[in-house]
């Protein structure tokens, strides 16, 4: 596959381009406003979000008109084949973009007839797309670069399976049940394909220190939290109502009626327990959604210093990093984390991160986890995995529902499970 890099302007170099990208980051910030009105997943949300697309595109266009054009004088880079025909021919995008552009939700881009993601990968970072020559390099960049990973045997691959930890957020113990069924969901599909693409560690419980200490001795991090709702402790006095509803579906017999996943990830039935918690924790939370991307005391500034909330407190991306040991690739499925966690997670070390653009209820979330990873492990890169899961949750839930678009990329589309 080839990226192509589109660089945009420097801030100041075109108005027009100035102008559309503001209208853009002012249309995102709204976005969970327009969700307390119509509803978390319904139409008129992906009408909100093709909005938002629109402006992205125009924005690039009013700097470059044959920007998309799949030119190959075109500054890119091109990955090593993976054995998918369609994956191999495709042509990804990559969006050079200035700091306080990258946040954008930039997989959203619309031409005013389909979405970009539907022909091709797309991808965003202050960078290009090119995997830089570094001393030393990383490892995952060492491997991409002298394609390696050759040995297919069993004991190779036994000794070189990339491990990724699954990293639990903080939650009630009935909100904790679905972060667990979105790890049984990951590791059913990395398990697809024997011998298994990557092993998925699923500890019991993990500590700010734990995670600093240990996360440089795996090669991804998988952080699972709420989805729809912004990461705060929740107040017992508050949540006395939630309390009472999820012990009352304790009691009739949650466990008997789980949601049944195959190896294709295909959803057989429907937990109600599960949607009644989705639906109660999204109205707990409406509010406190709105004002934070309302730009209150608990907006802008306070996301800009918080990070994972974990049981035993938060975790910054920055203490992550500070020892060196940050894995190349952290995927956050946690609340609205593509804008404000991945820049930070990418300059604390690592050198992908796929996080929501919008809030999203916990199913559609899980869903596309697992279908994230079961195309990683299939060998593809992250930005053609991005793409696949999203068409294939598109398919699973509806053209109009706006989980297929709900997750972003940023930093290095080409990184692949192989090189990690």
């Amino acid at each position: 596959m080839r990226w192509i890099d589109i660089a945009l302007p420097a801030p100041g170099g075109c108005q027009e381009t100035d102008r559309r990208l503001a209208e853009a980051h002012a249309l995102s910030e709204e976005t969970p406003q327009v969700q307390e009105r119509f509803g978390l997943d319904t139409p008129a949300v992906a009408q909100h979000v093709e909005r938002i697309g629109r402006e992205l595109f125009q924005a690039v266009t009013a700097a470059d008109a044959g920007a998309f054009r799949p030119d190959s004088a075109r500054d890119g880079s091109a990955t090593p084949p993976c054995g998918d025909l369609d994956a191999d021919t495709r042509i990804g995008y990559h969006v050079l973009a200035a700091d306080q552009w990258v946040g954008l939700p930039w997989h959203l881009l619309h031409n005013g007839v389909a979405y970009l993601l539907e022909t091709g990968p797309i991808c965003a970072a202050e960078h290009g797309s090119r995997v830089p020559e570094i001393d030393p390099p990383r490892a995952w960049m060492q491997r991409y670069s002298h394609a390696l990973f050759e040995d297919t045997s069993p004991q190779q691959r036994e000794r070189t399976c990339p491990e990724i930890l699954f990293v639990p957020g903080h939650g009630r113990d009935e909100i904790r049940r679905l972060m667990f069924r979105e790890a049984d969901g990951i590791d059913s599909a990395l398990n697809i394909r024997v011998p298994a693409a990557a092993r998925l560690r699923i500890p019991g419980a993990v500590t700010p220190g734990l995670l600093a200490s240990r996360a440089m001795l795996y090669q991804a991090l998988h952080f699972a939290a709420p989805t729809s709702q912004p990461p705060e402790i929740s107040k017992a006095g508050e949540n006395r109502w939630l309390a009472g509803l999820m012990a009352a579906a304790g009691r009739t017999g949650a466990d008997a009626v789980d949601e049944l996943v195959g190896l294709e990830m295909e959803v057989l039935g429907v937990d109600p327990i599960e949607t009644a918690l989705d639906q109660a924790v999204h109205a707990h939370s409406r509010r406190g959604a709105a004002k934070s991307v309302g730009g209150s005391t608990t907006g802008r500034d306070a996301r800009a210093t918080t990070g994972w909330l974990l049981d035993d407190g938060p975790v910054l991306p920055e203490q992550l990093g500070s020892g060196g040991g940050l894995p190349a690739l952290v995927f956050s499925n946690s609340w609205c984390s593509l804008a404000w966690l991945g820049q930070r997670f990418r300059r604390a070390g690592s050198s992908t991160f796929v996080g929501t653009a919008i809030p999203i209820f916990s199913r559609p979330a899980r869903l596309f986890a697992a279908l994230f990873y079961k195309a990683l492990g299939s060998g593809l890169d992250c930005g053609s995995a991005h793409r696949q899961a999203a068409l294939a949750l598109r398919e699973r839930l509806g053209a109009e529902h706006p989980g297929w678009l709900a997750y972003g990329l940023q930093g290095y589309g080409s990184v692949r499970l192989a090189d990690l």
